[in-house]
């Protein structure tokens, strides 16, 4: 069993604090993308795809720094990345699909 230590928290859990196996969220994304026919997009790059947006929206860094967890200014700077504004024709199918939340772990 994947207990927490004191202290600790897990993102990818149970919900009572029981770590799930480590590639259980790799592969359940991945079958996510599969299913719904998305390309290919690491888990990890969420983060960096969730730091630029944060930013593009008028975030500063230091609250991204905080937000994502960062010891350093510089792994910040590397998440955010300059990106051109999106227009709303290429986002409108991914707001179709709704805010419903979707299991992704058992």
């Amino acid at each position: 069993m994947w207990l927490a230590e004191e202290g600790k928290q897990y993102l990818f859990q149970s919900g009572t604090g029981v770590m799930y196996y480590p590639s259980t969220a790799t592969n359940t994304w991945s079958k996510f993308l599969k299913k719904n026919k998305f390309p290919h997009v690491k888990l990890h790059g969420l983060r960096h795809t969730a730091a630029t947006l944060l930013r593009e929206h008028g975030a500063d860094q230091r609250n991204i720094q905080k937000f994502l967890r960062h010891a350093k200014m510089e792994t910040t700077d590397r998440y955010t990345h300059e990106a051109e504004t999106v227009s709303r024709a290429l986002i409108a199918p991914l707001e179709a699909m709704g805010p419903r939340l979707p299991k992704f772990a058992p």
